[in-house]
């Protein structure tokens, strides 16, 4: 192996020694150290069957002296990963920096891998995301990077935003961006949004029939392009729960309506080619709430830390993130992934939030000047 800092050394051998007490034959492979995590591969003993040191994860975190270990199977080796004592923050600007250069036409901030690269994904090629994190995880600090990262990439007339916070508090920060054209802080509002939505959908689909496949297509071939609309939903499990209680209580019009649910799984069965893409974020993960249908057609999957490993099956189809760290770290499931993914997330502050409410324009004029340059050159 390369060599190790004293600290990679010494958390090597305590491995090594928990697993042969565990009967669990190992190989060390390689190091890779990042700003949250540094992560240790290793190559399993050909008589040792994976679950058995997938079912360690507590052993190993005690015998190391961490909070938790998070051990996934990467290819042919077992990536342990394991905190560092002293983590890096990772930068909102860096990670505005990665999306400006990047060709995206939606690009999404995630943060930084593992390794320290920072990441993004294309919402046009991972069109719904549903957001998973309990208190403390990260969950609205996350939002406000998306939203940030996305209002600075995007003039006005190229993307509308939609915002739906009925607790009315983190969402409601931006409804002065100049793309925001919609703010839905009561039930009744979320249901006239629906409306207007699907609408919005059936227009773009008759305007696009035999003529093209999709907004992306049909934008190429016009002189009048048709902007993109991302509608994110804050706090879903608690729209919901307010939308059935007021229909359980016969409340107009709310009553009147199909239900939330309903609602937003039509919406996101038929939109993703009009360019309307969708963004649910909840603390409550459940199978009530995330039904299969809507969980079917959410094909890109953040879960930040969870209670418990139930509710991360419920995200993921699989555990892990119940050992996640909190604060912006995560795993993800996107088709434009090879497999899951821990990412971690920027930390946003309310200077980061002011600045992109009352600069936007001007930040993204700034690195289209650069970008500019840099043709030029």
């Amino acid at each position: 192996m390369p060599e190790q800092t004293p600290e990679q050394s010494r958390v090597w051998a305590a491995l090594i020694m928990k697993l042969a007490a565990l009967k669990i034959t190992i190989t060390p492979s390689h190091v890779e150290a990042g700003p949250i995590v540094t992560t240790y591969y290793l190559n399993l003993g050909a008589d040792i069957p994976i679950a058995k040191i997938m079912k360690a994860e507590e052993d190993l975190a005690l015998a190391v002296g961490a909070p938790s270990v998070l051990i996934t199977r990467l290819g042919a080796q077992i990536a342990i990963a394991i905190p560092n004592k002293t983590k890096t923050l990772v930068s909102y600007d860096s990670c505005l920096h990665h999306i400006m250069s990047s060709e995206f036409k939606l690009p999404l901030i995630l943060g930084c891998n593992t390794k320290g690269d920072f990441s993004s994904i294309d919402l046009t090629e991972s069109p719904h995301v549903l957001i998973a994190g309990s208190t403390g995880a990260g969950k609205s600090v996350l939002l406000a990077a998306m939203i940030s990262g996305l209002a600075t990439a995007k003039s006005k007339q190229e993307m509308k935003l939609m915002l739906v916070d009925t607790k009315q508090l983190d969402l409601t920060l931006f409804q002065s961006l100049p793309h925001v054209v919609e703010v839905a802080d009561t039930v009744e509002k979320v249901h006239a949004l629906f409306d207007r939505l699907m609408k919005i959908v059936r227009q773009r689909t008759e305007k696009m029939k035999g003529i093209a496949r999709n907004i992306h297509e049909f934008n190429r071939l016009s002189d009048q392009p048709l902007p993109y609309y991302v509608v994110i939903i804050d706090e879903l499990a608690d729209v919901i729960g307010e939308d059935a209680s007021q229909r359980l209580a016969g409340l107009e019009p709310v009553a009147s309506f199909p239900s939330v649910s309903k609602r937003l799984q039509a919406l996101i069965q038929i939109s993703r080619a009009s360019g309307v893409h969708v963004i649910c974020a909840t603390q409550r993960p459940s199978v009530r709430i995330i039904t299969g249908d809507i969980k079917a057609n959410l094909t890109t999957r953040i879960a930040l830390r969870l209670p418990s490993g139930n509710d991360s099956r419920t995200i993921l189809n699989e555990y892990g993130a119940e050992q996640l760290l909190g604060k912006g770290d995560m795993l993800v499931e996107s088709p434009t992934l090879d497999q899951i993914t821990r990412f971690h997330g920027p930390y946003v502050s309310m200077d980061h939030i002011a600045n992109v409410l009352v600069n936007c324009d001007e930040i993204r004029r700034s690195y289209e000047s650069m970008g500019n340059k840099k043709e030029g050159n």
